[in-house]
């Protein structure tokens, strides 16, 4: 690709970052996933090197057999659409892979961001990240015939650049005008203090509703594979909203968050709802503010540092740090979370040099892990030490190995209040 090209790309692509919606915002959703063609039995989509993506010709429009674009296949409505942005569920998979980027309906390659809470250059690390970039809404078609192409730099240290896509969303924002229904959420208040079971439900549930997501803005676990973890907490698998507080799919859509291991807050928590109608639009409701825990003991979030680079466990031991506030006497309940890709190539985890886990979850795939810790006698007050094993070879051949995606293995610690 030449010099001007790549610069036409990269500022194509920076006009286009906006975030993930936001209170108040009406939208809809359209999701592809790679079941929709013949790739990897409908898992994920590889994207560059020897294994690029290889679509059934008859899937795609005639124009565009030769072209590689695969076809969204949902009839997509831009009446009132004020703003369009895709959001793609992107695997790392090979370091020093870069610019993922994507046409629509053969415009020109709009570049997809990195994560900021990710060092740079991103690509020398592992991570399982949703980047989000703006679409004009001009490149969008009215109706079925729109279809997409994705492609990365042919360039990699060591020739096989590739990412993994589990699904993309096409997402478009309407005028706030055209909210259907006077709604929001219900069940809490401002200013209130949360136990440990809170009940949330919609203001005025009805049958124009089709299912209710109930979400939280807190400093939480960051699945969401960016580093930051004081944000509105979800994210899709495979085109579903996934690690939320939960869904409703049936009158009165009501959902009981259980706060037990939401960590201790320095600010004050929001929640609010994504409300689908069944019309297709989706409402994220304005959120209540200004929301306390209100519990007898304490939740410590241990945040990782000094993750390594290409954590893949066929290649070494890799470790990085946790530091632990209070006496680990006085500890009650410990878990370990973390995201991985291939997991049953897994050679052990340690702390402190000594082995809490060995191996669980699927090959060639992604795995959310959360493991209970049951010997506390590995923790010690500030710095510990988390590590894997290093894999070794399988009848005498290498084998993948078990990926650890950014941040990291997080910690979550549970303490009487007397501590």
């Amino acid at each position: 690709m030449c010099v001007r090209c790549f610069l036409l790309l990269c500022w194509l692509g920076s006009l286009g970052l906006c975030a993930q919606p936001k209170p108040g915002d009406l939208f809809r959703e359209y999701s592809w996933i790679p079941e929709m063609v013949k790739s990897e039995n409908g898992r994920f989509l590889r994207v560059g090197g020897r294994l690029d993506y290889q679509i059934n010709a008859d899937h795609f429009p005639a124009d565009r057999q030769k072209e590689g674009y695969i076809p969204l296949e949902q009839y997509v409505e831009l009446t009132g659409a004020i703003k369009a942005e895709v959001v793609l569920e992107k695997v790392g998979s090979h370091e020093d892979t870069k610019n993922l980027r994507i046409s629509i309906n053969g415009n020109p390659f709009i570049v997809l961001p990195e994560a900021e809470g990710i060092p740079e250059p991103q690509s020398d690390y592992m991570y399982h990240f949703y980047p989000v970039s703006e679409v004009p809404l001009d490149q969008l078609n009215q109706g079925m015939d729109n279809s997409f192409k994705l492609e990365v730099d042919t360039t990699q240290r060591w020739n096989w650049p590739q990412h993994l896509i589990y699904g993309m969303i096409l997402r478009i924002y309407y005028d706030q005008k055209l909210v259907p229904e006077n709604i929001k959420l219900a069940g809490v208040v401002p200013g209130q203090a949360l136990v440990e079971q809170v009940k949330l439900s919609v203001s005025e549930p009805s049958k124009n509703i089709r299912s209710v997501d109930y979400l939280g803005l807190y400093d939480g676990l960051n699945y969401e594979g960016d580093g930051i973890y004081r944000q509105w907490h979800y994210h899709y698998y495979r085109g579903k909203i996934s690690r939320h507080i939960g869904s409703a799919h049936m009158y009165p859509f009501e959902v009981t968050w259980n706060t037990t291991w939401i960590p201790d807050q320095t600010e004050p928590l929001q929640l609010a709802a994504r409300i689908i109608f069944n019309s297709g639009l989706i409402y994220f409701t304005p959120p209540v503010t200004g929301l306390s825990l209100d519990r007898d003991y304490k939740v410590q979030l241990c945040k990782p540092f000094d993750q390594p680079k290409n954590w893949v466990t066929r290649e070494d031991e890799f470790e990085s740090k946790l530091n632990i506030e209070a006496d680990p006497q006085s500890i009650e309940e410990a878990r370990l979370y973390w995201v991985s890709w291939s997991p049953c190539y897994s050679n052990g985890v340690y702390i402190n040099d000594l082995k809490v886990f060995d191996k669980e979850g699927p090959c060639y795939d992604y795995m959310a892990h959360e493991v209970i810790l049951k010997d506390h006698s590995v923790l010690r007050s500030g710095t510990n030490i988390i590590k894997t094993g290093k894999e070794p070879l399988h009848d005498g051949q290498m084998v993948h190995g078990m990926e650890v995606q950014w941040p990291g293995i997080m910690m979550l610690l549970k303490y009487s209040i007397d501590n």
